[in-house]
């Protein structure tokens, strides 16, 4: 028996609190990480904007520094999904980064298919004068990321129709 009650369950927290958490913290977080937070299509079992099924496609961290003070620099980290459906990427670009960790696991149900497996579920809070977004993959993977700025991109597939 589930331990969540409403709509669906977020990392073993009920959906609609953690919506109601996300809302309650607006003032708190930059526009574009609520936009994207809050909108309960990244979250759809079966929304093509849903992280939820999607597959890693790239993970990239740049160390972005100034010539004339190389020793002032930042940290960015892009992470490019392939989209539930296949038919769009959707790009995760987290900027002034304090920490991130990634424990990549082979896909037992089929390494060939993805590595990673897909996406199972995600979440994102409040840290400190930071932000967190924790995500979860079918084979026990997962990203973890401690932010300051972040940013949201949907490049839809050419040719593909749905």
């Amino acid at each position: 028996m589930s331990m969540c009650q409403g709509k669906y369950c977020v990392m073993n927290i009920s959906f609609d609190d953690y919506i109601d958490s996300i809302k309650a913290n607006k003032k708190s977080m930059p526009p574009e990480l609520f936009s994207f937070a809050s909108n309960e299509d990244h979250y759809e079992l079966n929304h093509p904007q849903s992280l939820h099924d999607s597959w890693v496609s790239s993970l990239c961290t740049e160390e972005l520094r100034n010539n004339t003070r190389p020793f002032e620099c930042s940290l960015r980290v892009t992470l490019k999904l392939l989209g539930q459906q296949h038919d769009r990427t959707l790009v995760l670009i987290y900027s002034d980064v304090v920490a991130y960790e990634f424990l990549g696991s082979e896909n037992s149900f089929n390494p060939n298919d993805t590595f990673h497996g897909d996406i199972l579920d995600h979440r994102i809070s409040i840290t400190g004068g930071a932000y967190n977004h924790i995500i979860e993959m079918r084979s026990g993977s997962i990203f973890k990321i401690v932010f300051k700025g972040f940013s949201f991109e949907e490049q839809r597939s050419e040719g593909v129709t749905h």
